[in-house]
């Protein structure tokens, strides 16, 4: 009888421990697809560092423009929850 209950808790113990291993394998290929992601990120935005302080108040202001003359067209924008107006 007692070799019965060691056997299935060495079999739940074992079970347990592939499981663990399981999560551990796929969250470390989580975290590889995340790094990977961040660093095409950080490769697409790189030119945004470069940008000068005039350049990027052009920006600014042109964006602004472009939102103040779709709003006179009529062309009504969606207000987003934390959005600046």
């Amino acid at each position: 009888m007692i070799r019965g209950r060691c056997a299935g808790a060495w079999s739940r113990l074992c079970d347990w421990a592939e499981e663990t291993w399981g999560r551990y394998v796929s969250q470390r290929e989580l975290y590889r697809q995340l790094d990977r992601l961040r660093a095409d990120c950080k490769a697409r935005t790189a030119w945004v560092d470069e940008l000068t302080e005039a350049e990027l108040a052009a920006m600014r202001r042109r964006l602004a423009e472009s939102i103040a003359a779709a709003r006179a067209e009529g062309n009504v924008l969606p207000n987003r929850p934390g959005s600046a107006r």
